[in-house]
């Protein structure tokens, strides 16, 4: 099995009004992520740890660098191809939860299949990933009637609905409670292992962050490895 997730050299500059370089979010970032581990990138507001999740995920593209998604290299990569890349072999998972509020939680889960015109695949295994995080009795309710944490955990099953290999989860805990957000954990760290899913976390919270087999401190663009 190809690696996951493979950055090498990352820069990152944004430019100003005028054209010019003005902030240098990110310098020179390499790692490389496998199936089965699990990284967390830890660092202050404002330091890119965003945007180095959005570059990780084909979201954003890097001023100079190369990212390799499951053996894809993304360099002069169409995005229509990024498209596909990002669907077949990512799931994210954000701060808030961006479910449908129109739509119940079996149909916000199966969203990412559409694509595929797999519908009965896709399913069966939306049923399966349901009945995995203890969620069975809510299938057919809408967002507004289930807890924060709920929601979270409908948020995971739609970011695996495709069996990505890599997940990526931007805070994911940030809108929860203290009770909801080790839960929350709990189940990333099982579906890191069960699944042998590569899995990247972006996090304020260093306690959450010693919970991933490697831990990343992202602080004036430079990432450096925590002890």
């Amino acid at each position: 099995m190809s690696t996951a997730l493979k950055l090498e050299h990352i820069h990152k500059t944004y430019i100003d009004e005028q054209g010019a370089p003005s902030i240098e979010v990110l310098r020179d970032i390499s790692f490389e992520v496998e199936p089965g581990q699990s990284i967390a990138v830890t660092g202050p507001s404002g330091c890119g740890k965003s945007t180095l999740l959005n570059i990780a995920g084909a979201l954003d593209t890097p001023t100079s660098g190369i990212v390799s998604i499951a053996g894809n290299t993304l360099t002069d990569t169409s995005p229509d191809a990024l498209a596909s890349i990002r669907n077949r072999n990512i799931g994210f998972v954000f701060q808030l939860h961006h479910l449908l509020p129109q739509c119940s939680v079996l149909e916000n889960i199966l969203l990412p299949t559409i694509p595929n015109n797999q519908p009965d695949d896709g399913l069966e295994h939306a049923k399966q990933l349901i009945e995995r995080v203890g969620l069975q009795a809510r299938t057919n309710q809408r967002p507004a009637t289930l807890s924060g944490g709920e929601r979270q955990r409908v948020a995971v099953v739609r970011a695996l609905i495709n069996r990505p290999q890599l997940l990526l989860a931007d805070e994911p805990t940030g809108s929860l409670d203290g009770e909801s957000a080790e839960s929350l954990v709990d189940l990333l760290v099982e579906l890191n292992a069960e699944e042998g899913l590569a899995l990247v976390m972006v996090t304020h919270n260093t306690t959450i962050a010693k919970r991933m087999q490697t831990h990343y401190d992202l602080r004036h663009g430079t990432l450096t490895r925590s002890p």
